[in-house]
């Protein structure tokens, strides 16, 4: 299996709607899946994170590529959060040459979800117990992202937390880089 190891303490970054938990693996057992990586069968949560804070924005606020501005409720309501781990993570490699070794293609990272869960469940169940998936983000594919399965001794810790309105310049130079921008409530407001 083609596994990629996080070290232990390697900051993961996530951002999320402030009015929930920085840590969530869901939808969480017996919930239907909802998004890509998450269990078809319903058996245990899913923790979404980026390698890099850019990955993290764009899978959360460039999700519709014909947007080109970024409303003041998206800003204004999330936050940013750097998470680390007690241990490394052992993580299946669903890109790049990994793909091959797995037969399947990048459509695991565009295509349906349907299938995706399933993989999920799969690799969930491998012997090796990998802790998740490492895969290109559908909306940028030069970035990495985490679908961290919900297992036992898997501790996450909660590190620098900074509400979005904080960081506004980063988050509009990102957004700048995607061809996108701030709506003009959302640079008022903050």
């Amino acid at each position: 299996m083609p596994l990629d190891v996080i070290p232990a303490g390697q900051v993961l970054h996530r951002i999320y709607r402030q009015a929930l938990a920085p840590i969530f693996f869901g939808p969480g057992a017996s919930a239907q899946p909802i998004y890509r990586f998450d269990s078809a069968g319903s058996r245990f949560g899913v923790l979404y994170v980026g390698l890099r804070r850019a990955g993290a924005l764009v899978e959360t606020l460039l999700r519709n590529p014909q947007r080109l501005m970024v409303a003041a409720a998206d800003i204004t309501e999330r936050a940013a959060t750097e998470l680390t781990c007690n241990r490394a993570l052992r993580v299946v490699r669903l890109y790049g040459s990994g793909l091959q070794t797995l037969g399947t293609d990048n459509a695991i990272s565009t295509g349906p979800y349907e299938p995706c869960g399933l993989w999920s469940d799969a690799l969930w169940d491998h012997p090796e117990q990998p802790d998740g998936i490492a895969y290109q983000s559908r909306h940028d594919s030069s970035e990495l992202c985490l679908a961290l399965f919900e297992r036992n001794d898997m501790q996450l810790l909660v590190g620098r937390t900074k509400p979005l309105p904080s960081i506004l310049k980063e988050i509009a130079a990102l957004l700048d880089r995607y061809g996108k921008s701030l709506s003009p409530t959302a640079l008022r407001d903050t």
